[in-house]
């Protein structure tokens, strides 16, 4: 192969590999349009389980609900660099750790939303950050 060709064939599997790349972090990374941003509330309940990974944190919780009955609630929260920043650490909130979220609900009324804030059981706010 020419070393012309061999240039340009390298430019061309560069541009396409980055936009492959691009393309898949940008469906990863969706709207927020299933939350009801005009809408704010709290919830409280034991952290069941913490994902702690880009693009997004989730944390599910336990809610016990009108009817006295425990539900899974799952609630989104910013991008890890967003939260580093607001002083979350990935073990920061554990699983069996008592919270208060506030949070903006889900569109569709299931339980769960985008956090905007988690109060831990010693007073600690920890802003959503992201």
């Amino acid at each position: 192969m020419h070393a012309g060709n061999v240039i340009k064939f390298a430019g061309l599997a560069s541009l396409l590999a980055g936009l492959v790349m691009g393309s898949a972090a940008a469906f990863a990374h969706h709207s927020f349009a299933m939350f009801d941003r005009d809408k704010e509330m709290t919830v409280t309940g034991r952290v069941l389980r913490v994902d702690y990974a880009n693009p997004h944190v989730w944390l599910t919780i336990t809610v016990v609900n009108a009817n006295n009955e425990e539900e899974e609630w799952a609630l989104e929260g910013g991008n890890l660099m967003g939260l580093y920043r607001a002083g979350w650490y990935k073990d920061t909130v554990k699983p069996g750790n008592e919270v208060t979220v506030a949070l903006h609900p889900r569109a569709d009324g299931d339980p769960g939303g985008s956090i905007m804030s988690v109060t831990q059981a010693d007073g600690n706010v920890l802003r959503s950050g992201g």
